[in-house]
């Protein structure tokens, strides 16, 4: 083995063996040159994704990147933050789940008085995410959630406020959720917050321990008001339209029985009119006694078939039983 081999290897000196043909003149500007370039290099960035870089140059905001590469100046001229603005983000009202715990402040519960002067706890989940990195990072020395807590909290006690406990409980209560997401909203905007809420839903409204009881017992109440009303309506509306169908079937048949009594009673004035007419001419031609009699005889005829007939005895002197009903003479 070699003397050279037995030395301790220097990396120095493998420098100076490498570039020592080099000049010194003209080694120090090389030098300078490939580190510069290497500095100038360390301004370039890149954006992934669903995240904004936010530009400073000396600790002001001169610009937000979006996604792919960019170039800015490097340290310690400008500085880069990346944020990610596509994440979706959860936030608790009323309630701290232990995996949504945060530091910020202590779980606390929201008691609000309803328009009807009732007590509830409001349990509520918030949705939000970064729309704007720039004033998310630099518009507010605030906790976002805590941000967020206040903002909800004050369109939630704004809102209550004005209506009854019966309406947030059913009815109303999407319609509830939309305009306590448009308040709160419109407060972010205003402090500049950078945040957008994309969803927010009550989970849960309760009474306080103390009166949930009393609470129930009326929810009791009004669910079996609603139970019987609802068998009322259903019973009408089972009743209603057989009745009507019935009344409908009787004015048909009064309809029907009018048509048929009103052309009866035209025909008969008809022929009590073409009777009359015979009549006049027959008396015109005959006695008005004979018209009389044969009239006569022609309506018993017609009755006399249908009806019983008793015999009756003679007085013994021979007289006749007059069986004419109407006198002609």
């Amino acid at each position: 083995m070699t003397d050279d081999a037995k030395r301790p290897h220097n990396a120095w000196e493998d420098i100076r063996t490498a570039f020592g043909h080099l000049k010194p003149a003209l080694l120090v500007p090389v030098s300078v040159a490939v580190l510069l370039i290497v500095y100038f290099f360390t301004g370039i960035y890149i954006v992934n994704p669903g995240e904004q870089g936010v530009v400073k140059r000396f600790g002001r905001v001169i610009e937000t990147a979006g996604e792919g590469a960019h170039y800015r100046l490097p340290w310690p001229v400008d500085t880069v933050e990346v944020v990610n603005v596509s994440e979706v983000r959860r936030a608790d009202i009323g309630m701290v789940l232990p995996e949504h715990a945060h530091p910020a402040f202590l779980p606390e519960r929201l008691q609000l008085l309803t328009g009807d002067e009732n007590i509830i706890n409001v349990e509520a989940i918030i949705h939000y995410r970064i729309k704007d990195a720039a004033r998310f990072l630099y518009r507010t020395n605030f906790s976002e959630e805590r941000l967020l807590h206040n903002a909800v909290g004050a369109a939630l006690v704004e809102l209550i406020g004005q209506m009854g406990v019966d309406d947030i409980l059913t009815t109303e209560k999407v319609n509830a959720q939309t305009k306590i997401l448009w308040k709160a909203q419109k407060v972010l905007d205003e402090y500049e917050s950078g945040l957008q809420i994309t969803a927010f839903n009550i989970r849960a409204i309760v009474p306080p321990e103390d009166v949930a009881d009393a609470f129930r017992d009326v929810q009791t109440a009004r669910e079996d008001r609603e139970q019987v009303i609802n068998q009322a309506q259903g019973y009408a509306n089972s009743i209603i339209p057989e009745a009507r169908g019935k009344a409908r079937e009787w004015v048909s048949e009064a309809e029907a029985y009018q048509i048929e009594v009103g052309n009866r009673a035209e025909g008969d004035a008809q022929k009590f009119a073409t009777m009359l007419a015979e009549y006049d001419k027959n008396t015109k031609m005959y006695s008005e006694d004979v018209t009389r009699y044969r009239l006569y005889l022609e309506t018993m005829e017609k009755v006399l078939p249908r009806v019983k007939k008793y015999m009756l005895n003679s007085t013994g002197k021979g007289d006749k039983v007059n069986l004419r009903f109407i006198n002609t003479e």
